[in-house]
């Protein structure tokens, strides 16, 4: 057996493994029809599509998600009701910033209109790598899920 036929299935193990680590934050419900299913499972696609903004520094995969405003609060200092190009713009500046080493959520919450993730944002400047907490909140309206505020500090 070769090297390379011995390793290409811990590999893949390996991968598997951390594909399922990253919906821990996500805990499975039994629901009570196809719809709030659908509902819920939309809920969380938005929240990765949020995910992957952040991570492949994308703030179009964001703000695709917002209404008309969304509430930022950047460290206290970018603190407000937004448009979506002046969330774009603070967003862009942000990740410009503090370039993105990694992001995802660790915990979750969600109700009927109303759903939340907490997250770490790490970044690396130089050789310093360091982290922010992040919160994401959605809400449910016209059967879509919206972004409607982003905490950062």
């Amino acid at each position: 057996m070769s090297l390379i036929t011995a390793l290409v299935p811990l590999a893949i193990l390996l991968f598997a493994g951390n594909a399922v680590s990253q919906d821990k934050w996500w805990k499975d419900k039994k629901f009570k029809n196809e719809g709030q299913r659908a509902k819920y499972e939309l809920c969380k696609k938005t929240f990765i599509d949020v995910s992957n903004g952040f991570n492949y520094g994308n703030e179009g995969s964001i703000s695709q998600h917002v209404s008309s405003l969304i509430y930022l609060n950047i460290f206290g200092n970018e603190m407000g009701f937004y448009n979506i190009s002046q969330a774009e713009a603070i967003l862009t500046a942000f990740m410009d910033n503090f370039p993105i080493e990694r992001f995802e959520y660790r915990s979750s919450t969600r109700y009927n209109n109303y759903a939340s993730a907490i997250g770490v944002y790490e970044y690396r400047k130089g050789s310093i790598k360091s982290s922010f907490s992040a919160t994401v909140s959605l809400k449910y309206k016209d059967r879509e899920w919206y972004v409607d505020q982003i905490v950062i500090n």
